[in-house]
């Protein structure tokens, strides 16, 4: 079955490589034909190979990159042709190659190019020829392991397809318990299920270096904001400015364009107000930052910070930036995007969802007063997931430099 499975699967990748050419050449990608099949020099020497679809995984995957590039060479493949040009950015250290059109044998000559240590797979990119060729040749682990509830119904209908892949990954490290639930119908050696925790709340840690002069003014941020957002906390600001005078309201809309209709309003409501991008300082009610890249460092002046895109109906936007540096987050109802987050963070109390103007008022009144802050150090929960990453990578590793790769089955847990 097995191998009819293959022949059936190379064929339909071999029809299907002008296609792709075609379609990526009309959505505007520039893909690599010479490195898709694999027509180049050998380049790598058995480095730590890690396969991330595109820019999303490349952050993700940025801590253990990073760990594991002080004693390895690193090897970074992409699916995306987006995703190529970040990494060879952020990771100029690193060889940087599209992935090989999921055939065995460029999947084989890859592996003979480069003879990877490990191959880490960031997520979920289980591909067929991939997990199947590699394996043959070293470990495979899955790391901040992904199932989406739709992927998860995939599975299970093509089980008798996917279960080969599945099989021949040696270890997934799996982001949260609802994952793990997931895999353990997958998996048929439940021991090889870790769960080690989102590498989010690692790799969203930003350390930007940002100057803003407060003047002693107690910040409310709000980040990422949309229409109507705005227009709902200036009306919930002025009302806690009356009894908290000192505050002043920093808005940083996500999209910069929509800034004069933001100065629009302030002039009709009799708000005084400044921009980022002509003062670094605090000069009135309200902040607006219209500049790009900045917001994660104008967080760490807050005393309490909102995230946009949640009374909208956008779905939310990173409250991991402001959470990790241990600022209390409120959202509004609208957390679809970041619902596996939002969960987590507030069971540890650093985010809450309000329903309606008197509930942010309620919460951010909390936040000025002490009383809505985070209930563990975020800052040790970061370590404690980074560790239970690196510890079993490093295990696999290390063991790799033995005859026949052979792992033992002990996993580290958190």
């Amino acid at each position: 079955m097995r191998v009819l499975i293959k022949w059936f699967y190379n064929f339909i990748g071999i029809v299907s490589i002008p296609f792709f050419y075609l379609f990526s050449f009309r959505k505007g990608y520039k893909i690599s034909l010479k490195e898709r099949l694999v027509l180049y020099k050998k380049k790598s020497v058995n480095p730590v190979w890690f396969h991330c679809a595109s820019v999303g995984e490349l952050n993700v995957a940025r801590p253990l990159i990073e760990h594991f590039s002080k004693k390895y060479p690193i090897l970074i493949t992409v699916f995306s042709p987006r995703g190529k040009e970040y990494a060879k950015r952020i990771y100029p250290y690193a060889d940087v190659y599209e992935l090989p059109f999921d055939i065995s044998f460029l999947v084989k000559k890859f592996l003979n190019i480069h003879s990877p240590k490990i191959l880490i797979l960031v997520e979920g990119e289980f591909w067929f020829n991939l997990v199947d060729e590699t394996s043959r040749k070293t470990d495979i682990i899955s790391v901040n392991t992904r199932i989406s509830p739709k992927s998860f119904k995939t599975y299970k209908k093509f089980f008798f397809f996917y279960k080969y892949i599945f099989e021949n990954i040696s270890l997934f490290l799996a982001r949260s318990e609802k994952d793990v639930s997931f895999l353990k119908e997958l998996v048929k050696d439940k021991k090889k299920i870790v769960l080690c925790g989102d590498l989010k709340l690692v790799s969203s840690a930003v350390d930007k270096d940002v100057y803003l002069k407060t003047r002693g003014k107690v910040l409310i941020v709000a980040g990422s904001t949309h229409y109507p957002e705005e227009s709902v906390l200036i009306s919930v600001f002025k009302k806690i400015k009356k009894k908290y005078p000192d505050t002043a309201l920093v808005l940083a809309p996500r999209h910069v364009e929509r800034v004069k209709e933001i100065e629009n309003y302030l002039k009709e409501e009799g708000l005084s107000y400044s921009l980022r991008s002509q003062s670094k300082e605090i000069n009135g009610d309200v902040y607006i930052v219209d500049t790009i890249g900045e917001l994660a460092g104008i967080y760490k002046y807050a005393k309490v910070v909102f995230v946009g895109g949640t009374i909208a109906p956008v779905g939310g936007h990173n409250i991991l930036e402001p959470a990790l540096l241990g600022k209390p987050v409120i959202i509004g109802n609208n957390y679809e995007k970041i619902e596996d987050i939002f969960n987590y963070l507030s069971r540890i109390g650093a985010v809450v969802s309000v329903s309606s103007d008197e509930e942010l008022e309620e919460y951010i009144i909390k936040a000025l007063e002490g009383e809505f802050k985070p209930k563990i150090d975020l800052i040790k929960e970061q370590e404690e997931v980074l560790e239970c990453y690196i510890e079993n990578i490093k295990r696999f590793l290390e063991k790799s430099k033995h005859a026949g790769n052979s792992v033992s089955k002990t996993v580290l847990h958190r």
